[in-house]
Order: structure tokens, then C-alpha cells, then sequence
């Protein structure tokens, strides 16, 4: 009986070390926080929040989404004023769960929300920027809201991270669409230290 008991209780065991490690990502990636840009390809008189991340509240993950990680970081104008911006990223523990992910983020973020008042969203000719690292990405600007403002989007997946770039303008003197392509380029270059650990 004892042996029973024992054999049931390896049996048991063996199938949760099974289970979770087949949810455990085999790829090591640097800490997510290195992956975030700072102010510097932004123009002069930028500045950069403290990064804000989340670590998955119970293990191996966070639920059905099956999100590891997420961080994100503000961007703003010296005085505060002009223009505001913001980056997340979000790790996942598979790249199909990362794709799954950056296609519903795909439809809600370019969607036209107000008719009345919001633009289609189109790439500007002064930001034709390709990625040569993302797995799949699109971006593109639309004027929105009743008190128009400029609105630019990018959203990447890059093997197992959903990376969300969203700006918004409210005076084009502090920041203009050919001002952006350094930033999304400084984007793509620090995604590299992911996926160079793939390597």
C-alpha cells in the first residue's frame, strides 16, 4: 500500500515538473529594462521617465495571456509641454503567443475611433522607416481628437516581445515626423540585444 502511495506521489510529481517545464521559455534574454530606449535620439530638451515594469504575478505565468513580463517608460518635453510619448514592451513565453498579441494590438491601436473628427491613419512621406529586425510591424500617424493633435503609432513583435511606441503632438516645434525616424531606428537597435542572445 505504502509503496502504492509513493509510486502515485512520483507519478504526480513527475507530471508537474513536466507541465511546467514545458512552459518555461528555453531562450535566456537580457533584463527587460535593457531593452528600452532613453531620451537620447529624441530632440534636445527631451526627457525620460523611470521605467515602470510588472513581474508575472504567480508562476510559471500571468494567466491565458501568457505574458513573463511587461515594462514600460514616459517621454516628455522639458517644460512639459508640446508633445508626450510612450513605450511598453511585453515578453512573452512563445513567439506564436507574442504574434497572437501583437495582432489585437494591431486592431485596436489603428483603428479610426471618431469619425467626426479622426483622420485615417497614413505613414507620413518625412517617416519611411523599414525595421530589419521585427518579425512583423506596422506604424503610421493620424490626426485625432476634437482639439486636433497628431497621433504616431508603432507596434513591433520581435520574436517573443510586443514592443508599443505611441507618441502624441500637440505643437510641431517640439517634435516632427522626420525628428521620429531616429527614434524608431534607436528602437530597432536596442531590440538587437534580444535577439542577439538568440544567437
Amino acid at each position: 500500500m505504502v509503496r502504492k502511495l509513493l509510486l502515485l506521489a512520483l507519478l504526480a510529481w513527475l507530471g508537474m515538473c513536466a507541465c511546467l517545464a514545458r512552459f518555461r521559455p528555453t531562450q535566456e534574454y537580457p533584463p527587460i529594462d535593457r531593452l528600452l530606449i532613453d531620451e537620447s535620439p529624441f530632440p534636445e530638451g527631451w526627457m525620460a521617465t523611470e521605467p515602470s515594469w510588472e513581474h508575472p504575478p504567480r508562476a510559471p505565468w500571468s494567466g491565458p495571456t501568457r505574458r513573463v513580463e511587461y515594462i514600460s517608460r514616459g517621454f516628455h518635453t522639458r517644460s512639459g509641454s508640446g508633445a508626450v510619448a510612450g513605450i511598453s514592451i511585453q515578453q512573452f513565453d512563445s513567439p506564436s503567443a507574442a504574434a497572437e498579441e501583437y495582432m489585437q494590438e494591431i486592431d485596436v491601436t489603428f483603428r479610426v475611433r471618431d469619425k467626426r473628427y479622426d483622420t485615417s491613419w497614413v505613414v507620413p512621406k518625412e517617416l519611411l522607416f523599414e525595421s530589419r529586425l521585427a518579425d512583423q510591424y506596422q506604424y503610421a500617424c493620424a490626426t485625432v481628437g476634437y482639439y486636433p493633435q497628431l497621433n504616431c503609432e508603432y507596434v513591433a513583435q520581435y520574436r517573443v516581445f510586443v514592443l508599443h511606441f505611441s507618441i502624441d503632438i500637440y505643437d510641431t516645434s517640439v517634435i516632427t515626423y522626420t525628428d521620429l525616424l531616429p527614434v524608431f531606428q534607436a528602437i530597432d537597435e536596442r531590440m538587437m540585444l534580444a535577439l542577439d542572445s538568440e544567437q
